[in-house]
């Protein structure tokens, strides 16, 4: 078993539909479904539905469209309709590769933590120090930008199900998105196959003492906070 600072930091997050979510048809199943915290990323219009659906406490983000980081007012219309169906709303995930823009638009609305799928130019800096080997940075005073880990190349490892979930390093990140539910014959919505599949992988790990399992704000909270060193260290404390 690996000591606190040298345990590796899985985060998983999962899509919702577009649909409508009914609270009397979401069916997420039991804790050993779903044994690790999950972060659920929804369009604004279903992030009210959302929270009304899932436990008490689930962690939630709002999605944002690439094709929005260009508009100012479009960005700002949707951080704002965002936070009013959840007043709670600190953190945002970008949907396409384009990196993240009008840092200041996302600090205004409360926004501490932006899941993008790129970090883009290595030009801005981080104006704290991020754990070494960790694909986040801090661009903006309150703002933290965490980048989805890339997905493995496929090949003949992938079929025979070697390589198809990272390998556990000591002190790494592994931020990994999918799609979260999917509908059933009766309509009720249950976790994908490929989230249930995330989340007993990822539960192997902790039980293993190889890793932790985090949600996107635990981990915003845990960077904002310094509870680590610029030498690598865990940003967690110790449970």
């Amino acid at each position: 078993m690996h000591s606190v600072d040298d345990l590796a930091t899985i985060l998983i997050t999962a899509n919702l539909p577009t649909t409508p979510v009914r609270p009397n048809r979401l069916a997420l199943g039991t804790e050993e479904a779903l044994r690790v915290p999950v972060t659920w990323i929804a369009a604004w219009d279903r992030l009210g539905d959302v929270a009304d659906a899932l436990p008490a406490g689930a962690d939630l983000a709002l999605e944002l469209p690439g094709a929005a980081l260009d508009d100012r007012q479009r960005l700002r219309t949707l951080l704002a309709r965002g936070c009013e169906a959840l007043p709670t709303l600190r953190a945002v995930a970008v949907r396409g590769g384009r990196p993240l823009e009008h840092r200041g638009l996302l600090v205004e609305a409360g926004i501490r933590v932006a899941l993008v799928e790129t970090l883009g130019s290595t030009e801005r800096g981080s104006r704290r120090p991020a754990p070494r080997g960790w694909r986040c940075r801090n661009a903006a005073w309150g703002l933290w930008e965490v980048e989805i880990t890339p997905a493995p190349r496929r090949g003949v490892f992938n079929l025979l199900g070697i390589g198809r979930y990272p390998r556990m390093r000591r002190r790494s990140l592994e931020v990994l998105r999918t799609e979260g539910l999917t509908r059933g014959n009766a309509g009720d919505l249950f976790p994908t196959t490929r989230l249930a599949r995330l989340t007993s992988w990822a539960a192997r790990q902790v039980d293993r003492g190889q890793a932790r399992a985090v949600t996107l704000n635990g981990l915003a909270e845990s960077l904002a906070g310094g509870d680590h060193e610029s030498r690598g260290r865990s940003v967690l404390r110790a449970a």
